[in-house]
């Protein structure tokens, strides 16, 4: 922090930062500052309190939305989470009907005692947690940051300072920070913040960035030129050049909602423990539920036994729970949500020229897979690019132009491929493929006084070529045919063969068919003296 004993002289800054840029960038910038006057603070002037920033007033902000509205928008995009749905869209619309009565009745006495409603979501990975917190951001259209809670460290380590997320927020503001005082902040992965080895987190410095978080989540004021930040600083000697001063820039973190998220793993062992002691090795018996249930049921105790600062804890009242995604559900989050990844794969073929569509089989088989994965919706992007990969690959330069994926791509997506692709060689060539490969052998003929003719193989395959290169038949003819004029006379040489069939062999691997050939009218020669 910048203290009072001994502030650097302007063109000792203009120096440093000079060496810095040179260093940096070489002769490629040049740094130009015009003298600004710097002025002493007079010696009887009162050193200035601490700025106290207060919530900038914005007459703009509008927040219309009903619970019940908000779980049906994020019906579209997230397939089951009920109760989380609910849980969070509660959260959502009393946070931010308190912003706008507040904002809009700044004197009324009960705003001091309302106490924010940071939320707590537990779940395991792929269940659509962070998914939810984007489109609810989205939807009320405010700024949203997410980060990871393993990307800070405690003040004095190396890593992120957790003011970073509240910079982060105005930036995404585009540096309104009228706006970003009402953004979301979102941290996922908040379990490995547990100073208990059970989490397989961190320890003391998890421990640190809990306390760091503390103020963050009720109300602090955040200084976005902290002395820590080069960044900050670069900007602020910048201001200084300009303007001959430094404006202070501190936003209040009063009206940020804090949405915090993980996993916690065994964490429902320690529920279970509580709720269940008489039974002995967790084994089930009737009336005890099944392990993703035990998250309904987690007390603050059993997230400070995991390893969180009771402090912490205490600050993220509202805490719902998303559960594993069974196969029926995978199915209608690939079926019905507005998000499906199949979407972005029938534009994939699309891009190539090619019709796709999947069939309700595939699309249960999918999801089938996927459950066996263990990471919930995540998973589905898995399966269908391990099946789906190689076709990307093969079919946009086979002249396919329309892929039924059914449950035999799914199941055998090798096998189904070399069928497709052996169904693709019995296209029907049209008139004007044929006319363009019969024209290239008139050419050849009148050219080398050598006769080709292409087999329907090497005609399919020349056409699959023209395709992939968006040039016409004759054209790619000729590319191919390149290095053909020099071999077969060659072979004429040896043979005086003048007639040649092409095969598609010919075409997919030309120099190696020209050798062998070559090499087989050698042959032939020697046989014959």
């Amino acid at each position: 922090m910048m203290t009072d004993t001994k502030f650097p002289k302007p063109e000792e800054i203009q120096k440093e930062f000079e060496d810095f840029v040179q260093k940096r960038f070489g002769d490629q910038i040049k740094v130009f500052s015009k003298e600004v006057p710097f002025t002493k603070r007079p010696q009887n002037e009162k050193k200035s309190k601490p700025l106290k920033s207060k919530i900038l007033a914005n007459d703009n902000f509008q927040f219309n939305h009903t619970p019940k509205g908000i779980t049906d928008y994020l019906d579209r995009f997230v397939i089951g989470q009920n109760e989380a749905k609910r849980a969070l869209a509660i959260a959502i619309c009393d946070h931010y009907n308190q912003v706008k009565h507040q904002t809009s009745q700044p004197e009324d006495p009960n705003n001091e005692h309302y106490v924010k409603q940071n939320v707590l979501m537990l779940g395991p990975t792929g269940v659509g947690k962070t998914y939810l917190i984007k489109q609810v951001a989205k939807l009320i259209n405010v700024p949203f940051v997410k980060a990871d809670a393993t990307r800070f460290s405690e003040t004095g380590y190396m890593g992120a300072n957790v003011d970073d997320l509240v910079k982060d927020l105005v930036h995404q503001a585009n540096d309104d920070m009228k706006k970003a005082q009402f953004g979301i902040i979102y941290i996922d992965e908040a379990d490995k913040l547990a100073t208990q080895s059970k989490s397989g987190g961190r320890d003391v410095s998890g421990r640190g960035v809990q306390l760091g978080l503390l103020k963050l989540l009720e109300e602090t004021d955040v200084d976005l030129r902290a002395s820590h930040d080069p960044a900050s600083q670069m900007q602020a000697f910048l201001e200084m050049q300009q303007k001959g001063k430094i404006e202070k820039k501190v936003i209040n973190s009063r009206y940020i909602l804090f949405i915090v998220s993980g996993a916690f793993p065994g964490l429902e062992e320690i529920t279970a423990k509580r709720l269940n002691k008489n039974t002995i090795g967790f084994q089930k018996e009737k009336g005890v539920k099944e392990d993703f249930e035990y998250l309904d049921h987690v007390s603050t105790n059993d997230l400070i036994e995991f390893g969180l600062e009771p402090e912490f804890v205490g600050r993220l009242p509202v805490r719902p729970s998303c559960h594993k995604l069974s196969v029926d559900q995978l199915y209608q989050v690939l079926k019905d949500s507005e998000g499906s990844i199949l979407k972005q794969y029938v534009q994939s073929f699309k891009n190539y020229g090619i019709t796709a569509q999947f069939t309700k089989g595939a699309i249960y088989e999918i999801a089938k897979k996927a459950e066996a994965e263990q990471t919930g919706a995540r998973g589905l992007l898995t399966i269908c690019e391990k099946a789906l990969r190689d076709y990307k690959f093969e079919l946009p330069s086979k002249g396919v132009k329309n892929l039924t994926i059914d449950t035999k791509v799914i199941t055998s997506p090798k096998e189904t491929l070399k069928e497709i692709l052996k169904q693709s060689m019995l296209i029907v060539l049209t008139k004007e493929e044929l006319e363009g490969v019969s024209l290239f052998e008139k050419y050849f003929a009148e050219q080398y006084q050598l006769n080709i003719k292409l087999n329907e193989e090497a005609t399919i395959a020349v056409r699959n070529l023209s395709l992939e290169l968006q040039i016409d038949i004759l054209e790619t003819c000729k590319i191919i045919f390149k290095t053909y004029e020099h071999g077969l006379k060659l072979v004429q040489q040896n043979t005086g063969q003048t007639n040649f069939s092409i095969t598609g062999k010919m075409i997919k691997h030309p120099q190696t068919e020209l050798e062998r050939l070559v090499k087989e009218s050698y042959c032939k020669t020697k046989l014959l003296h």
